[in-house]
């Protein structure tokens, strides 16, 4: 079995309200794959059950809020003393199914609501880079694209689904007068469902600034996350009933997934087949923020790492042009050999890390969500492409 392993950005991580409901942030995600893989394509045994359906969500702290880890990581497999995974009772999915989906879940969110000093810092380490993401014109362009992708196309399908809705009933960031009064950070109320408005592009847009700054600026919280996809993975690595993993990411998730994989183990990282990556920020980390270009272990990756990027999407760069390629000049042909590189580990030699860039049309094609250029789960072409890497990786 092939597991799907799904990571957002972690200002639109969801589970699901109950196990039957369909709201989780990657069930649209699910069906639009389902669509593609048919019978392929199995379903958390556990919302069966319940009369449901869908991806199987794992979070970082269960209950959420609580701090404790285990409880929410056991959904994979627990850990024995031996170092092996035991999976009783933890079906990923019927048996005899090909295909699995995990959607990871980070729910200690107290620091990600971001506040002003958060993305002023932010904006200090970019702006000595500015020039070698983009030219001038360029970066004119960029504006103008960005004012375009607010003002967004009619709905085709009325109002957005989970794929790309910020998360609520979160802990609130705490500012510096509650810090000084010891105040208790608050998690306001979910509002009902009828009562929920609609977020707009701009409110998007935020929720994916903080989610930057907060992983780019504070270093516990993208250690906590890292530590949880990393645990995550290795368990599901470690069951006897998987042969290999596809990671998928979106957003700021391709930051989380890209951070994952060169982390690896060289044996946990042969065991990733392949990795997608939509609306990914991956260039602008690390050409304004001097992240660097070494993928480290993404050499060992079994099978292709593909990008989604639609042009009018402020979040997203094509990742197939080298490094030098700059916001504003014709892209190379045939893609490029890609901005990141890889070395051998004998001879210290470095090659470019090959990517497949895929360019997409979120605003005509995709069904809906406040920014919709960054909407790339609802979009068909986007699932037919995945689940087109996914068929590969069976093979």
């Amino acid at each position: 079995m092939i597991v799907l392993i799904t990571i957002h950005g972690i200002g639109f991580q969801q589970a699901p309200s109950s196990p039957a409901a369909p709201d989780g942030y990657a069930d649209a995600l699910h069906e639009g794959l389902r669509a593609h893989l048919g019978a392929a394509l199995g379903d958390d045994p556990t919302r069966v059950a319940a009369g449901g359906r869908g991806s199987v969500y794992v979070q970082s702290n269960f209950p959420p809020l609580t701090h404790a880890t285990e409880p929410g990581l056991q959904r994979l497999g627990s850990w024995t003393a031996s170092g092996a995974v035991d999976i009783a009772g933890v079906p990923l999915a019927a048996p005899g199914t090909a295909v699995a989906h995990v959607a990871l879940v980070y729910s200690g969110l107290e620091e990600q609501r971001s506040a002003p000093t958060t993305l002023h810092d932010l904006t200090v380490l970019s702006e000595p880079s500015l020039t070698s993401y983009a030219t001038l014109g360029g970066l004119g362009e960029m504006i103008v694209r960005d004012l375009a992708a607010l003002r967004q196309h009619p709905r085709l399908g009325g109002l957005s689904g989970p794929s790309l809705r910020p998360r609520t009933g979160t802990v609130s960031h705490r500012g510096i007068l509650d810090r000084l009064l010891h105040r208790p950070a608050v998690t306001p109320p979910a509002p009902a469902a009828g009562d929920a408005p609609e977020p707009g592009a701009s409110g998007m847009l935020r929720t994916v600034e903080d989610d930057v700054a907060a992983y780019v600026t504070r270093n516990e919280h993208r250690e906590r996350v890292r530590m949880f996809l990393r645990d995550a993975l290795s368990r599901i690595l470690g069951r006897p009933d998987v042969d290999g993993v596809v990671v998928n990411g979106h957003s700021n998730g391709t930051v989380m997934g890209f951070d994952l994989i060169a982390a690896l183990s060289p044996p946990s990282a042969t065991g990733v087949r392949a990795l997608i990556t939509a609306g990914s920020p991956l260039r602008k980390y690390s050409d304004l923020l001097d992240w660097g270009r070494d993928a480290g272990n993404l050499r060992l990756v079994r099978g292709p790492w593909t990008n989604y990027w639609d042009p009018l999407d402020p979040v997203a760069d094509p990742l197939a042009p080298p490094a030098t390629w700059k916001r504003g000049e014709p892209l190379p042909d045939g893609g490029g050999p890609g901005m990141f590189v890889v070395h051998d580990p004998d001879t210290g030699a470095e090659t470019a890390m090959p990517i497949g860039d895929v360019q997409v049309d979120n605003v005509r094609d995709s069904l809906g969500g406040g920014l919709r250029a960054h909407n790339y789960w609802d979009n068909d072409a986007f699932c037919a492409g995945a689940a087109g890497v996914i068929s590969a990786a069976l093979r």
